[in-house]
């Protein structure tokens, strides 16, 4: 994971393109202008997101592409929290002042294709493709040269309206691992679980067997958040299934999945049931963690880091510095490695999703003017060349990464090593305000995030994203053909607001019913309870979602 993942909690990263692309020159588009004219050309507002100690007003990154560009970019800025840089973006939308251009980071509030296209078809957003050809070599590279960058990028009717990030990022491919405490297995005599039985047996040993030894019964055996469910990894033993509760299903029908060709509503079929029911043992046998269901990252994260004694006994997660800080003094974060999926009913089932998220982070708007477009892409452009992600991205070199040494070994061992990721210094302003983070993060393919240099110990801080790139081995190869590849469809533009609602009301009522499943307040065993579940869902027009997206998936 990169030091960007570590420090805001979440998601995805790396590659490179060759080439640097040639500085466009402002002063030469300007000829001809009036003084007042060329002032307000010379001023790109972008509406941007930074966290931590980032001020992208005064970062180096963003002087340094002041001078390189002739150019004044004032940002408006928000956070990286989904709720509150969501609407902050809208706020900027329905404003009567337009920033030229959003650049935004995928987890707290890029566009999504319904956006894309309503707003594309309003004239709000620009359309990329001639501004690509004349204006950004480098860009036009990289869609040609990864197809699913292009296939992400380009609506049906050929418009490119923004860029997506994209991000070969192997273990964000399979983001529903459990990672358990190794050491509490150790201490307690017992094997890693290999079956739903198995997983229940372990759990109850976390309980009642004191394995952090203090004598005090206080180890919560599962632990998860609003947007890191208890249930996906233990619902795919039963069926498979991307299911996610609150910001982690990011407006996304993570409820669907695929039957052959059928697209279907996996919490709707008879295998969601048993997990449900198997979940709800687990409930009522106290071993899942009473707030897992409403908690939020940091307080999940605070049971992981409690102060008295090491309490928790796992979690799933993309990564397991999610609930327990990384680097710890006591070591505490080396106890957890992941298991397999569960071999259960379904057989084991591991949930694959496109690390890349579909949308758009990079939109130009209509109150950029011919000149502004052209910077803007050629800003952008310099973004996808190698010298201008490694510091647009990481920041100076020999400050936020170094070049990699004689020896030193890439994260895939078959590639050349060609850079180390330093770590985040929080006392350098030099380190902390260097570079855009996550939001230049724009291009970065397999070969690029591999070849990075990665420590062969896993259980230190720089050794990291080995530890990641090893977990997810366990998962690779066991999804399933039943997962619904959303990421790939278009919905036709006139549809989009229809389907926004029905996917939030849906997706709402899915993950709702499902934690009242599983906490009891619905009874997963009582046929009553069930079908009233799934007539709640044909009353919210179930019918309606699934014929749209069978729509959209035939027409792919």
């Amino acid at each position: 994971m990169s030091r960007h993942h570590i420090s805001d909690t979440m998601r995805y990263s790396r590659r490179s393109v060759a080439g640097i692309a040639a500085v466009g020159v402002l002063a030469a588009a300007l000829v001809g202008c009036s003084p007042s004219e060329e002032d307000d050309q010379k001023v790109i507002t972008i509406f941007g997101e930074q966290g931590g100690q980032m001020d992208l007003n005064t970062n180096s990154f963003t002087l340094l592409m002041e001078e390189k560009f002739d150019v004044d970019i004032q940002f408006e800025t928000t956070g990286y929290e989904s709720g509150a840089a969501n609407e902050a973006r809208q706020v900027s939308l329905a404003g009567g002042d337009l920033p030229e251009a959003y650049m935004l980071v995928p987890w707290a509030s890029q566009f999504n294709k319904a956006e894309l296209q309503r707003y594309g078809d309003q004239g709000v957003l620009l359309p990329l493709n001639d501004l690509i050809d004349e204006y950004a070599p480098n860009i036009a590279d990289a869609l040609a040269a990864e197809p699913g960058f292009e296939t992400l990028a380009t609506a049906p009717d050929g418009k490119i309206w923004g860029l997506p990030q994209w991000n070969d990022c192997y273990h964000c491919s399979y983001p529903y691992k459990f990672w358990i405490n190794t050491e509490w297995l150790t201490t307690l005599g017992l094997d890693a679980p290999t079956t739903p039985d198995e997983f229940f047996d372990v759990m109850m040993a976390f309980k009642t067997g004191d394995p952090n030894g203090n004598g005090v019964a206080d180890e919560i055996p599962i632990t998860g958040s609003a947007q890191w469910s208890v249930v996906p990894y233990i619902m795919n033993a039963f069926i498979s299934n991307s299911f996610n509760t609150g910001a982690g299903a990011n407006g996304q029908p993570v409820s669907l999945g695929l039957d052959g060709d059928t697209v279907q509503m996996q919490p709707m079929q008879d295998g969601w049931r048993e997990g449900l029911k198997f979940l709800n043992k687990l409930w009522e046998a106290g071993l899942i963690d009473p707030a897992a269901f409403s908690q939020g990252d940091d307080t999940m994260q605070g049971l992981g880091n409690n102060a008295e004694a090491v309490i928790l006994g796992g979690a799933t997660a993309i990564h397991s510095g999610i609930f327990v800080s990384v680097g710890q003094e006591d070591g505490r974060d080396n106890q957890y490695f992941p298991i397999p999926p569960l071999e259960g009913p379904a057989g084991p089932h591991a949930t694959y999703q496109l690390p890349s998220i579909p949308g758009a982070t990079f939109v130009v708007t209509k109150a950029a003017d011919e000149t502004e477009q052209k910077v803007i892409m050629e800003m952008m452009d310099y973004l996808f060349t190698e010298e201008g992600h490694m510091r647009g991205e990481f920041g100076e070199e020999d400050i936020g990464w170094r070049a990699a040494d004689e020896g030193e070994v890439a994260l895939d061992a078959e590639l050349e090593a060609t850079f180390f990721d330093i770590l985040v210094d929080e006392e350098n302003e030099a380190d902390y305000n260097g570079s855009w983070g996550p939001m230049a993060q724009v291009f970065e393919t397999t070969e690029f995030r591999n070849a990075q240099v990665a420590p062969l110990d896993i259980n230190t801080q720089p050794g990291y994203e080995r530890r990641l790139f090893e977990a997810t081995k366990l998962y690779e190869g066991k999804d399933s053909d039943a997962i619904f590849p959303y990421w790939d469809l278009w919905v036709p533009v006139e549809e989009g607001n229809e389907l926004s609602t029905l996917t939030a009301n849906i997706e709402s009522n899915v993950a709702t019913s499902t934690a009242e499943f599983v906490t009891g307040v619905r009874d997963p065993n009582s046929d009553g309870d069930w079908n009233g579940y799934l007539d709640g869902l044909q009353g919210l027009g179930i019918d309606r979602y699934l014929e749209i997206w069978q729509a959209a998936y035939d027409a792919s």
